[in-house]
Parts: C-alpha cells; sequence; structure tokens
C-alpha cells in the first residue's frame, strides 16, 4: 500500500493552508496541509518532513498524528508539529497560502479530509 503524509503547521490559532495548483488535476484550486505520497522506503515522519520542506520550505517536527486514514489504496498519516522558517511556495505545486482560522475556512474549497481536520483541530481548541 502506498503512503502518504501531510503536516499541520498552526500558529495563534490560525492554520497554515496552501492552494493546489493544476499540476493534478485532482482537488486543483482547493485548500489544503502540506504534504504528498512517501518516496520509497519512506517513514510517513520522513515523508512529512520532507513535503512539508518541499511545499513551503519550512523545517517539520512532527509531534502528534491527528488522524490516520485509507483513501484510494494510500494509507495517511496528519500530523501536528512543530516548525520554523520562512514560507517559500514551490510554485509548481502550490499557487497561493495563508494562514486562516478556523471560520475562515469553512468558505474555502478544502481537498481530501481537511474539513475534518480542521473540525477535529476546532473541537480541541487548538484552531
Amino acid at each position: 500500500m502506498l503512503l502518504a503524509a501531510s503536516g499541520i503547521i498552526l500558529q495563534n490559532k490560525k492554520i497554515l493552508l496552501l492552494q493546489r495548483s493544476n499540476y493534478t488535476q485532482m482537488y486543483a484550486g482547493c485548500w489544503g496541509c502540506p504534504g504528498g505520497r512517501a518516496e520509497a522506503n519512506e517513514t510517513a515522519e520522513e515523508n512529512v518532513i520532507r513535503e512539508v520542506k518541499e511545499e513551503c520550505n519550512l523545517d517539520f517536527t512532527p509531534k502528534k498524528i491527528i488522524k490516520i486514514g485509507t483513501w484510494q489504496e494510500k494509507k495517511f498519516y496528519r500530523f501536528l508539529g512543530d516548525w520554523s522558517g520562512e514560507i517559500k511556495i514551490q510554485e509548481t505545486e502550490v499557487t497561493d497560502y495563508n494562514w486562516f482560522t478556523f471560520k475562515q475556512t469553512q468558505q474555502l474549497q478544502l481537498a481530501f479530509d481537511y474539513k475534518e481536520i480542521v473540525e477535529i483541530l476546532h473541537n480541541q481548541s487548538l484552531l
């Protein structure tokens, strides 16, 4: 089974979301956390660290798994973690980014399961 992971990055009760470009037809233009498919022999933790760095240039340290699931024969992990650095988006895969409050996320078209993720974070008073 393929593996995928994403990093949940929070600051001042806001979540960092990236807008997906048209490089893929799946969820093009929708918003989500930085992440993607693992490379061969990569753990979920290694996967999320690499993907966050590639997509938005942040150094990410996974601390807590918010959700594990299966989607289209991929096992995915949603990690909450610590981060540092300056955001610089990978323009091939990402067209925009911003920090959003829970209320603001309700107005966005969210990719994959991120509507559920922001609900979980909100219910835990993190967002």
